[in-house]
């Protein structure tokens, strides 16, 4: 079934057989209808028959008539059909036009009909004042006549016209009249199997859904041309000037029309499929547009309102309170009569010039508590706000905000003098370890190169040498984390290439790498992703988050390395599989705290505590998740 819905030739087969089925199914239900109301499936053949050409002949005498109005002999124009008429004058009895002369007839209708004419006076025209009657007008007169028509369908039918065509469809139809039903119940059952199978296939091509050229149409678009195309065809059919035309255009409209409307359908299918039927809508992108525009002007809006200074703010909102006001008094004034408007309108304004020296109070005191804070608020601990004049709860949040102040200034100098001492303790102490570290070093080289016979002497000299090296590393690191994190390190801030820097670290551990079976993948959503930062430490940041991949990452899988342009924000993605358990999440980027929790692997597990402290010294941000085993650091930097 899979195949069979992408095989062309089995969907150009599908929409052949649902034109046919559908074409089969109107028919025969028209057909069926029609025998439906003319009884057939409760009448004998005559009687149906006889039912149809007295219909037929109703509107046959409204035709006469029209001729009539148009000059037409009917004589010859019903010369080479099986219809026999008599046009008599109601009034006088006189017979105006006849080809009846007492022939066999199977059904007859009369009807009584006026035939009116407009003359102006100067026209010489004369009239059978018996039959005729004249209305008179300013510009000129009216002659009505009063006449009967009769019809006769003859019962012999030896000319080939519509009452013979129709008498032998009769006959044909009574026969078929079960069989008709059904064909268009089978039709019905063909065309919708056959329907279900191309909406199924819609779309499918090479083992999935592709939209096609008109697939690709703003569905909006195309669903206003199918209606276009509706609408013509129904102005077309009513402006068709007889029956056979009218059929005729009927059936090649009509064909147009379904396969303008299957076409529709099966792309209606598609969209569907593929999930994107409101969004490829001209309609949805002016609104989304307009929504976006709207947002932007708001935004806006609010910026300018929030540059304003409160008393500018507070200043306008009055002005627009007042000459609300203004403009509802004077409604007031002049739809009700009051004798003491003056008096009112005086201890209006009043009370109005009160209320606006009391919020013009208000807004200056907010205005002082704003400023006070935002000076708190930027760091500048000495600011204290002057709260002269001011009384009540505004004095106490004014004076409270200054203790909060106090107590600020009080709380970083006593952490600020923490960090110094913590920095003091572990430089000092660092260099005093750095001393014998250094000469263990040395005499391990020097016991090195001696000859040594002993087996067991070498290898403790091998321990002692990675024992020695592993300390070193550690006390560096200790160190480099304690400048990271307080500040201590010069920063040279330079425009870098975040592509460039990515695949020179690459470069340098393509061995490590490879050793590793670790695969590595770089993707850059753009080239040229440019940040300002410094070279030295972000190469220091890039090498640190390297070498926990190589050391921990799961062997012989994929190392992704992502560069992204977010919001002016140049995002840098390192992810790996980590192959050990991690039990910890944000922790990692706290000193000592390394995701091996066994810590059989080497390392100090100041590795992520350097490098996230040397991304904030470049004004960056440096963040870590853990999904699992799967390990992820983002480093945002600002773009430029």
């Amino acid at each position: 079934m899979a195949k069979l819905r992408e095989n062309l030739i089995a969907k150009i087969v599908a929409v052949i057989l649902a034109y046919i089925t559908v074409l089969s199914f109107v028919f025969s239900a028209v057909f069926t209808g029609v025998m439906g109301y003319y009884k057939f499936y409760f009448s004998n053949e005559p009687t149906v028959e006889k039912e149809i050409l007295t219909d037929m002949a109703k509107s046959e005498i409204y035709y006469i008539d029209s001729l009539m109005h148009r000059g037409t002999d009917l004589n010859g124009y019903y010369a080479d059909k099986n219809v026999y008429f008599v046009v008599t004058n109601t009034i006088t009895g006189d017979v105006i036009a006849s080809n009846y002369s007492g022939e066999e007839y199977i059904v007859s209708a009369s009807e009584e009909m006026l035939f009116s004419q407009w003359f102006s006076y100067e026209a010489d025209v004369e009239f059978n004042e018996k039959s005729d009657k004249i209305t008179y007008f300013d510009d000129g007169f009216e002659i009505r006549t009063s006449y009967n028509i009769e019809l006769y369908v003859a019962k012999k039918m030896t000319k080939n016209d519509l009452f013979s065509v129709v008498s032998k469809i009769v006959k044909i139809g009574y026969n078929l009249r079960y069989s008709m039903v059904a064909i268009m119940l089978i039709s019905l059952i063909l065309a919708i199997a056959v329907h279900c199978f191309l909406f199924c296939s819609a779309g499918h091509k090479d083992g999935e859904i592709k939209l096609n050229a008109i697939d690709k149409l703003p569905f909006d678009v195309y669903t206003a041309f199918i209606i276009a195309a509706a609408v013509c065809s129904v102005i077309g059919v009513d402006a068709a000037y007889n029956l056979a035309s009218r059929v005729l255009f009927i059936f090649v409209i009509g064909t147009i029309d379904y396969f303008l409307g299957l076409g529709y359908t099966m792309s209606f299918a598609t969209r569907m499929k593929i999930g994107g039927l409101l969004k490829n809508t001209i309609i949805l992108r002016l609104l989304k547009i307009f929504w976006k525009a709207t947002k932007k002007g708001f935004k806006m809006f609010k910026y300018l309102i929030s540059c304003l200074p409160t008393i500018k703010k507070t200043i306008i909102g009055l002005i627009v309170l007042l000459t609300l006001e203004f403009f509802a008094v004077v409604f007031v004034l002049n739809t009700y009569w009051a004798h003491d408007w003056g008096f009112l309108l005086f201890g209006l304004i009043a009370v109005n010039i009160l209320a606006v020296l009391a919020v013009l109070y208000l807004a200056f005191t907010l205005q002082k508590i704003k400023v006070g804070g935002e000076k708190i608020a930027s760091g500048d601990l000495e600011y204290k706000i002057d709260t002269t004049n001011m009384f009540g709860d505004f004095k106490d949040f004014s004076q409270s905000l200054n203790n909060i102040n106090q107590g600020l200034q009080t709380a970083i100098e006593e952490k600020m003098k923490s960090e110094r001492f913590k920095t003091e303790l572990i430089t000092n102490v660092s260099h005093d370890i750095k001393t014998p570290i250094t000469s263990i070093i040395n005499y391990v080289d020097l016991l090195k190169k001696e000859d040594i016979e002993s087996e067991n002497a070498k290898e403790y000299i091998e321990v002692l040498d990675r024992q020695s090296g592993k300390l070193k590393k550690l006390v560096e690191d200790l160190v480099e984390a304690s400048k990271a994190s307080t500040g201590n390190l010069s920063v040279n801030l330079e425009v870098l290439d975040v592509s460039v820097l990515l695949s020179q670290t690459l470069g340098e551990f393509e061995d490590k790498l490879k050793s590793e079976k670790l695969i590595p993948v770089l993707r850059a959503e753009k080239e040229n992703v440019k940040i300002l930062a410094d070279g030295k430490h972000l190469w220091r940041v890039f090498e640190n988050l390297m070498s926990n991949i190589c050391k921990y990452a799961q062997n012989g899988t994929r190392v992704y390395l992502d560069i992204a342009s977010k919001n002016g924000k140049a995002v840098i993605t390192f992810r790996n599989i980590s192959k050990y358990q991690l039990d910890v999440d944000a922790e990692l980027c706290e000193r000592f705290v390394r995701g091996d929790s066994s810590r059989n692997t080497e390392g100090s597990g100041l590795g992520l505590s350097i490098a996230k402290s040397l991304v904030e010294l470049q004004n960056g941000k440096l963040e870590i998740f853990v999904d699992g085993d799967l390990f992820k650091v983002r480093i945002e930097f600002k773009e430029i």
